[in-house]
């Protein structure tokens, strides 16, 4: 769970940082290459949706945002030292860790804990909740609760385990207890149950405890015994949103172990998307209103100042009762982060903390999506405050859309930079979203109207025109901190993915060229595709954007030979890796760049890890579908460029004409340098803007809203 009130530390995490962070929701035509079987990534990615449903954990594993109890309670009586509870104990019965219990004995004396909900005070620390606050969980329709146990081998103990039974005499008692009694424990494990048949469960704090003494463990000094898997067992699934975590959970002594409990929004949009597309709306509506919860009830900001966040705690986002944020929020959606038994500080990630400009196209497309299934205006809605929002972050002098907010709550930061995959998603998903309001009527509480957005996509447009070097036939990754530079530095592979499957139909580029240079730049030997041009190993997100767009370009050969390659490598279950083997590079840094150029923090690399964003892809690449298909207005035009603005080169003068009265007219390089033009237009609408070219090559011409391309 996410403790606004402690401390909050940047760590250096091996994620990916969604710096470039891209398009998606559309409607290409379904294939039926996942055959009969439908999608097995797809099912997947379904069954983690519903493994949140029918159980409410207690202790899943170590700082595990599943875990629904985490405060502590020391009970006892009598002359005995405290117990004392390891729950990152490596001895697990399921999943990475267990929770080691020591327990002194002494005679006449007993002593316990209770894991409780706890309550947290705007601007103060967690605490456990002994009555005093109304704070506790309403668990009606648990049937059972399940956990799992044994002793230190070869010792053997005597405990009692229960339900409920917090602040006899207080104000505010549990509703309900009940225990197992005395029960045995060896050197095996061991799933116990306590029915919850007739147990008030309408208010309960103390979600699981034990207690132990010496007349029930006699001629010992101590016991040891080891708890796992606790959880509460529904009668009928539970309808709450839910966050399924970006990647599996590894070990504590393996790199990567601080992110074991994130849910980033990107995956959980591409889930959204996935889901829908498979047929398995149940599922995609649970994850869409996770995304529709977050951006209401955010912990800090005024809903929705600044869209989605990047990283959100796994599982049901919904903060716990009686918990409430540093601003005075109650609920707020949980961010992701770990808490850090030794130093007692939560610490957070800086990427996972701040608002990301993609990210939150990516969610306006989850949006429209389970909109156009469900018709619920909510997600209509949402979608809507979430591109006014990003309208906010246009940059009238550079072109684009600035790439978000950075950092940590008290100290956040605009970024400089612009995004070329930022404004892919944008284009993508304006469209849409214009698309979505023409065919539906809807007048958004906004006011923005389709024309507005289909405006602003094309204002997208413009600037990954400028950012496509039509020579070399790629993008390159927009701009450096300034947003005026021009990034140079990595050529990522998805901003050239998906801008062949935002403007595959667009004359503006070559879609063969493009197909070619990632062949040159990417391949590697024996696999698909990486991240970058090192080929130090496959990266399977990428890869699998790649054969969506060889079904997208027509390649339909292609297409099917590559993603048989991809449905062989993946897991049994159906489910993929981030990469193909530990430590594939990207040559981008996790918290970014310095304005110097200098990187901040460490290389950001992908693992072989099962990854839910690189599954969601996978299934869509089984179902055959294109999330970034730009939609086509009811006038049948793609993009709002007026057809009256004309220009022509002739004795290496550039003409322009067709304009607007006012309208401001810039030129660019194909490489996206800003040409200093001598002659300005004089206003009148037919007037011809003039500019002398310095060589021979490609410019992008912008003038309001429109481009053109003219080669010189």
């Amino acid at each position: 769970m996410e403790m606004n009130t402690l401390k909050t530390v940047s760590r250096r995490l091996s994620i990916r940082l969604k710096i470039l962070s891209t398009a998606c929701c559309a409607w290409f035509a379904a294939s039926a290459v996942a055959g009969a079987d439908g999608s097995p990534a797809a099912e997947w990615l379904a069954a983690q949706v519903d493994a949140h449903s029918g159980r409410l954990y207690v202790y899943a594993d170590y700082s595990d945002s599943r875990n629904a109890f985490t405060q502590r309670g020391v009970m006892g009586e009598g002359r005995v030292d405290d117990p004392v509870m390891d729950e990152a104990c490596a001895e697990a019965y399921a999943g990475i860790t267990s929770v080691r219990v020591h327990v002194p004995l002494a005679a006449n004396s007993w002593s316990g804990y209770y894991f409780g909900n706890g309550f947290l005070e705007a601007g103060g620390a967690p605490g456990f909740n002994w009555g005093d606050v109304r704070a506790g969980m309403d668990l009606r329709g648990a049937r059972k609760l399940v956990f799992h146990a044994r002793a230190e081998s070869g010792r053997g103990a005597r405990v009692n385990f229960f339900v409920g039974g917090v602040g006899s005499g207080k104000r505010y008692p549990d509703s309900g207890r009940k225990e197992t009694g005395y029960v045995v424990l060896t050197d095996e494990w061991k799933r116990f149950e306590i029915d919850l048949a007739g147990v008030d469960l309408s208010y309960i704090s103390g979600g699981f405890g034990w207690v132990a003494n010496r007349t029930s463990n006699p001629d010992k000094n101590n016991i040891v015994f080891y708890l796992d898997e606790i959880y509460y067992e529904f009668t009928s699934p539970r309808p709450v949103p839910v966050f399924p975590a970006s990647y599996a959970a590894v070990p504590l002594d393996r790199e990567g172990y601080f992110i074991n409990s994130v849910a980033y929004s990107y995956d959980v949009a591409m889930t959204t998307l996935a889901l829908s597309y498979a047929g398995k709306t149940e599922q995609a509506y649970r994850v869409a209103d996770g995304l529709l919860f977050a951006l209401y009830h955010d912990r800090k900001f005024a809903a929705p100042a600044r869209g989605l966040r990047n990283g959100y705690s796994a599982g049901d986002p919904t903060s716990f009762p009686g918990w409430v944020s540093a601003s005075g929020k109650s609920p707020f959606a949980k961010l992701t982060g770990f808490f850090d038994v030794a130093s007692q500080v939560w610490f957070e990630d800086y990427y996972s903390d701040s608002y990301s400009t993609g990210n939150n196209a990516w969610a306006i497309l989850a949006f429209l999506e389970v909109w156009r299934q469900s018709k619920k205006t909510e997600y209509l809605e949402a979608a809507c405050a979430v591109a006014d929002y990003i309208v906010t972050l246009k940059d009238n002098a550079n072109g684009g859309f600035k790439g978000g907010w950075e950092g940590f709550d008290d100290s956040q930061q605009k970024a400089g930079y612009i995004s070329t995959e930022h404004c892919i998603d944008i284009y993508s998903a304006f469209s849409q979203l214009a698309c979505e309001l023409e065919k539906s009527g809807h007048t958004p509480s906004g006011g923005h109207n389709a024309a507005f957005y289909r405006e602003n996509a094309a204002y997208a447009r413009t600037f990954v025109m400028r950012m496509y070097d039509s020579a070399g036939g790629f993008f390159y990754t927009g701009t450096k901190p300034d947003g005026k530079t021009v990034n140079r530095d990595v050529y990522p592979l998805d901003v050239n993915t998906w801008g062949l499957l935002a403007f595959y139909n667009d004359p503006a580029i070559d879609v063969r060229k493009i197909l070619s240079a990632i062949e040159e730049r990417f391949a590697v030997e024996g696999g698909l595709y990486d991240f970058n041009s090192d080929t130090d190993g496959t990266w399977w997100e990428g890869s699998l954007q790649k054969i969506v767009a060889e079904k997208v370009t027509g390649n339909d050969a292609k297409y099917r030979a590559q993603l048989a390659v991809a449905n062989a490598a993946a897991e049994a279950d159906g489910s993929i890796t981030a990469a193909d083997r530990d430590g594939v590079s990207t040559g981008l840094w996790l918290e970014g760049v310095n304005p110097d150029g200098t990187p901040k923090g460490n290389e950001w690399k992908y693992n072989r890890r099962v990854h839910t964003g690189a599954t969601a892809w996978l299934a869509i690449a089984q179902l055959g579908r294109n999330p970034l298909e730009p939609c086509v207005s009811q006038s049948g035009s793609v993009q709002p460029v007026a057809a009256r603005m004309q220009a022509l080169v002739r004795d290496g003068r550039l003409h322009v004409s067709g304009l607007g009265q006012n309208t401001p007219v810039k030129v660019y390089t194909a490489s996206g340098g800003e040409v200093a033009c001598i002659v300005s237009p004089t206003g009148a609408v037919t007037e011809t803007f003039v500019c002398d070219l310095p060589a021979r090559g490609v410019y992008i011409v912008t003038a309001g809203t429109e481009s053109r391309k003219v080669i010189y």
